[in-house]
């Protein structure tokens, strides 16, 4: 969202020129330590909770530069993102709306459980409901998504639910961790596009995240009109789930 002079002066006003770190996380600051400091010229940032929320009291923040450095910019690492989905979602939505919501529950749970036995970590993003597991190596990943979807199969079916087969990526890439733990990067999108290429019941990996493993895991290339709609990743394996 743009930061208009409009939404400067707002945003000013409303934090009566003083910057809103409360001290949670910032290194200059004591616990539940309002900063002091005030809001001169240039030397601010607007921080928006929610993207698309609007210039309101509970939608922004201002924040002076060393406060906003402390508590928001932190440093990009490298990890392996695997991203599940329910296989043509779609159509179970239009076929019944609430089993197929209660199946994207179901999908968290399962990833979660996943995530737990294989050195993870569930990363939701509450804006698009999506689910996305992140991991240090790409070998753990491939660990959870081959267990995922019997875990997701155990659940529906002890729920009475309809049990569709997952399709799920694997990329390894940069990504910024917020305070809230949500991962943001060009990573994250491309973890997501891959997915979008997977058919029903396959695990799609770029050339990234299999790069550590060549040789150690037998793979089969996709088609090269597939692979060309995301040439930057180095290529795009795939193995059944």
């Amino acid at each position: 969202m743009k930061i208009t002079q409009e939404v400067r002066a707002f945003a000013m006003e409303q934090a009566g020129r003083r910057c809103e770190c409360t001290g949670s996380g910032c290194r200059h600051h004591l616990p539940a330590a309002r900063c002091k400091r005030g809001l001169r010229g240039d030397q601010w940032k607007v921080y928006w909770r929610k993207q698309g929320g609007g210039a309101t009291r509970n939608n922004i923040e201002a924040w002076c530069l060393e406060c906003f450095a402390n508590n928001f910019e932190v440093p990009r690492e490298t990890v392996a993102l695997l991203a599940p989905d329910i296989a043509d979602y779609a159509r179970l939505i239009e076929e019944d709306q609430r089993k197929a919501i209660t199946l994207r529950s179901v999908l968290r749970d399962a990833a979660e459980r996943a995530a737990g036995r294989c050195r993870g970590r569930l990363v939701l993003d509450r804006l698009d409901d999506d689910v996305l597991i992140e991991f240090a190596e790409s070998v753990d990943a491939i660990q959870a998504a081959q267990t995922l979807g019997s875990d997701f199969r155990d659940i529906a079916i002890r729920l009475d639910l309809p049990t569709p087969k997952l399709c799920c990526a694997i990329h390894c890439g940069e990504v910024t961790r917020w305070r809230n733990g949500l991962l943001v990067g060009d990573a994250v999108e491309v973890a997501a596009r891959v997915r979008s290429m997977a058919s029903e019941g396959q695990l799609l990996l770029t050339g990234d995240a299999v790069a550590p493993m060549r040789g150690k895991i037998e793979l089969e290339p996709i088609s090269d009109d597939v692979a060309a709609k995301l040439p930057s990743v180095g290529g795009i394996w795939a193995l059944p789930l």
